[in-house]
């Protein structure tokens, strides 16, 4: 019983894959480079984030134990 559900399983699959709109080379550059570009403005943010937030923290801790 359970071959016959693999089996029909992967009939399904592949009826379904047939139905895909797959993109065009173009297509799939675009939105790779979309990515991308949101990847690095997301990283370079958090970076500056990171960086001011060190500061501020590590400034108000030097503040509090009264170290210089």
């Amino acid at each position: 019983m359970a071959k016959k559900n693999f089996w029909k399983f992967l009939s399904e699959v592949r009826s379904e894959v047939g139905k895909v709109t797959w993109p065009n080379r173009r297509q799939l550059t675009s939105s790779t480079m979309a990515v991308i570009v949101i990847l690095v403005f997301c990283g370079a943010f958090l970076a500056l984030i990171d960086v001011l937030f060190t500061g501020v923290i590590g400034s108000l801790l030097r503040f509090m134990l009264g170290t210089s």
